[in-house]
């Protein structure tokens, strides 16, 4: 049964809505039933079609988007092809990865990802002096959420950089495959319950 103000599942126009809550609630059930376009007739008791866009538009930390639920992101610094496959065998739905190179290390939009929940860091990726200025700021945008440090050759240096810059996980290369997949698949499922 649709909330009152909806006419069918092929909505055109929600009528009244008194609140922002109500106006959401009636949008959330448009797209329940699969609505793909609607219009908000806003002139009886003053919601702003504006309000409607922002209410559709917020997303909280949740990663739910107007009543849709965001793929959890595992974002993924590393130019090496083996990590990078070992790590797209594991990623399944509801993960997606995304993969930044050391080029795009210094691009803003790489802590722009919507819905990160899981960084793993290959040193390998970026220059020595860059890297814990790179570290920094994934703590600082990602602070919320693991992070698992991979290291292009185990060093006193690397472990401790990886221990100060709050790293959950520090293993150093050649990977153990198997080991380094258990691990991840563990920090993928503890994730995905936390949202």
């Amino acid at each position: 049964m649709l909330p009152k103000g909806l006419r069918s599942p092929g909505i055109k126009s929600i009528k009244s809505a008194a609140t922002p809550d109500q106006a959401l609630n009636l949008l959330r059930a448009a797209i329940d039933e699969d609505a793909q376009k609607f219009t908000v007739s806003s002139t009886r008791r003053g919601l702003r079609e504006e309000t409607i866009r922002s209410i559709m538009a917020a997303k909280d930390e949740t990663g739910v988007l107007g009543g849709m639920r965001l793929p959890f992101t595992l974002l993924l610094v590393s130019d090496d092809e083996t990590l990078s496959n070992l790590i797209t065998g594991i990623v399944e739905p509801p993960w997606k990865l995304v993969r930044k190179s050391a080029d795009g290390c210094s691009d803003p939009r790489m802590f722009a990802q919507p819905n990160v929940r899981l960084v793993v860091f290959d040193d390998q990726a970026v220059q020595e002096n860059d890297r814990s200025r790179l570290l920094a700021q994934i703590r600082k945008h990602f602070s919320a959420h693991p992070l698992l440090y991979i290291a292009g050759d185990h060093s006193e240096v690397n472990e401790k950089r990886a221990r100060t810059s709050g790293a959950h996980y520090y293993a150093s290369k050649p990977l153990a495959h198997k080991q380094f997949g258990l691990v991840l698949q563990s920090f993928l499922q503890t994730q995905k319950f936390k949202g």
